[in-house]
């Protein structure tokens, strides 16, 4: 798949991803090889849990204790031991008035079946605390997005909505305060207003040598105002130099309002997110205008959209187009928008907007080679990380920790990190998933979705389906590596990341050392091993595990015996990215 102009390092990322894919084996490298199988995926020992509970642990200890009393094992009376450790951290956030972590503990109890202990707490309460939290702290574009991703406005009483509607109002937030008073949604102020509302971000990098020339280093993207007091979204790939540890060199960051003045303004990123490409940021300005996100989740198929940026620098421009299609798996997870508005370097980070200038997406790529190809950040999916955006940090995403692959209609999983929460919670390979939290999934991104409304360590209730056996279990969310299988790199055998990254299985057959040789049990449709001919029967010895650091990209060098070419032996070498969008 070609990638998109985030930058040149993307750019540089293709072209190593279509130099490792090549057929015909031309030249080594050096590479590891495949590592024995584990034993086990996780460590279900009394001993654990021992340590767990000692430790105030009690929601990653409970999965544990359910995989033991499912299997038989016992855990001599843990359970409500690791319960009272949860009454007794639940009554230490409700005291300390944190109504994150008294979220997450009102969800696991309830599915523990323990919500007596909450003493009928609601989430529509917890989130009000939320919103009212941020509003005091004059963080109105949080507690704006908090409303439209988490609350249903009926659940809210008339005169707490009647009072939030006259707090927003101060502070421009327009759509918001429609949906409190259940009046009419405005019209589009005008695009005067929103082209005033967005910015460019520059981020000087210093000089680079092209050649032996030295040349200005300056990363160009857009941004655009969600707050008064000055915060602004843009794109993680935009201000990157500025978080990376890695990163080394000179790095400033400003923003500009428009050519004419040519005001360099200094600011700061406050909170990013690499996994959605999403960076909140703030600057000592006047903001002449206050974006609202629309009310919509999902834009009509061929509906008019307009984005403001600044392609190549050029401040305040304005270009029209259309949703193309929904769900592109283009990000390391959950779906993209397609549209065919002219992106240009320089647009990240800029708004998506619909025809009454409400933001229904954040524009992060284009495809290089294809004229009218080009992808935005839907809007809820914005909208939900924006409250954590405004805390401050990276963001931590929840995962279950497995690989997983849509079979039509039903998701099986091809792949599960050994002390993932998945392994504690007894998911193997092979498993069907018939439901999360007691709602069937259709999808990998479905279920991605669903997870963003989740903090990490929130218990999950999953139940599967193994050889025809029902199943259900319990996992502690854990936080989602930023790239999960490269994580998975330095904890498994290399052959059990054949599935998730290239989408066959295989069994060992013989070998030793650096030459082992395998069967291929099955091929999953549409993966790399699909497209590259692979068939279940073939044989083949594995010659070479390549691991392009830089781009975190895995090739495999191996003598293929294909059915379909009468066992002939052929050298072949095949790739794929570790940052593959069937993790969660």
């Amino acid at each position: 798949m070609n990638r998109m102009k985030k930058d040149s390092g993307t750019v540089k990322k293709i072209a190593v991803l279509t130099l490792l894919s090549v057929t015909v084996i031309t030249a080594c490298s050096t590479g590891s090889t495949i590592e024995n199988e584990l034993d086990t995926l996780s460590d279900f020992s009394l001993d654990r849990i021992d340590r767990l509970l000692e430790t105030g642990d009690n929601l990653r200890a409970l999965p544990l204790i359910f995989s033991r009393d499912r299997s038989g094992d016992g855990s001599e009376g843990r359970y409500d031991q690791a319960i009272d450790g949860l009454n007794a951290e639940w009554n230490a956030a409700r005291s300390d008035g944190d109504w994150r972590k008294s979220l997450v503990y009102l969800r696991s109890f309830r599915i523990l079946g323990e919500e007596k202990n909450t003493d009928g707490i609601t989430e529509t309460d917890l989130f009000l605390e939320g919103v009212y939290e941020f509003l005091d702290a004059e963080s109105t574009g949080a507690a704006a997005a908090l409303i439209q991703s988490e609350l249903n406005i009926d659940d809210i009483d008339p005169e707490i909505r009647t009072d939030l509607a006259a707090r927003f109002e101060e502070s421009g937030h327009r759509t918001v305060v429609a949906e409190l008073l259940g009046v009419e949604q405005p019209g589009s102020p005008g695009m005067g207003s929103l082209v005033d509302g967005t910015i460019t971000v520059w981020v000087n990098r210093g000089i680079k040598l092209v050649g032996n020339v030295g040349v200005p280093d300056r990363g160009i993207g857009s941004g655009f105002f969600i707050d008064p007091k000055g915060y602004l979204l843009t794109n993680y790939h935009v201000i990157e130099s500025e978080v990376d540890p890695s990163y080394q060199g000179y790095s400033r960051l400003y923003v500009k309002v428009d050519d004419a003045s040519g005001e360099r303004i200094p600011a700061k990123v406050i909170g990013w997110d690499r996994n959605l490409d999403l960076a909140l940021l703030k600057t000592e300005m006047d903001v002449p205008y206050v974006f609202s996100f629309s009310t919509e989740d999902t834009p009509d198929l061929g509906a008019r959209v307009n984005a403001i940026g600044s392609p190549g620098g050029l401040t305040r421009t304005l270009t029209a187009g259309t949703v193309s299609a929904y769900a592109r798996s283009i990000q390391p997870m959950v779906g993209s928008l397609q549209i065919d508005v002219p992106i240009n370097p320089g647009n990240s980070g800029g708004p998506l907007l619909n025809e009454a200038g409400e933001v229904i997406g954040v524009i992060f790529a284009g495809v290089q080679s294809y004229e009218g190809i080009n992808f935005a950040i839907p809007g809820p999916y914005v909208k939900r990380l924006t409250p954590s955006l405004y805390v401050g940090g990276q963001i931590d995403l929840p995962w279950l920790g497995l690989s997983a692959w849509d079979a039509v209609g039903r998701i099986e999983v091809t792949y599960v990190v050994p002390g993932s929460p998945a392994a504690d919670a007894g998911l193997r390979p092979g498993d069907l998933i018939k439901t999360i939290d007691g709602f069937h999934f259709l999808s990998i991104r479905a279920v991605q979705e669903y997870f963003l409304s989740r903090a990490p360590a929130t218990l999950t209730s999953v139940v599967w389906d193994r050889g025809g056996e029902i199943t259900e279990g319990i996992a502690a969310l854990g936080v989602r590596p930023e790239i999960p299988l490269k994580a998975a790199l330095t904890r498994d055998a290399r052959e059990h990341l054949l599935t998730p990254l290239f989408g066959f299985t295989v069994e060992r057959i013989s070998g030793s050392g650096l030459h082992q040789n395998y069967r291929i049990v099955s091929v999953l449709p549409g993966s790399v091993a699909d497209e590259a001919g692979f068939t279940a029967g073939d044989s083949f010895s594995l010659r070479k595990w390549i691991h392009d650091e830089e781009y975190d990209v895995v090739a495999i060098q191996l003598v293929l015996k294909g059915r379909k070419a009468g066992f002939l032996e052929s050298a072949i070498q095949i790739a794929s990215y570790l940052d593959v969008n069937t993790v969660f």
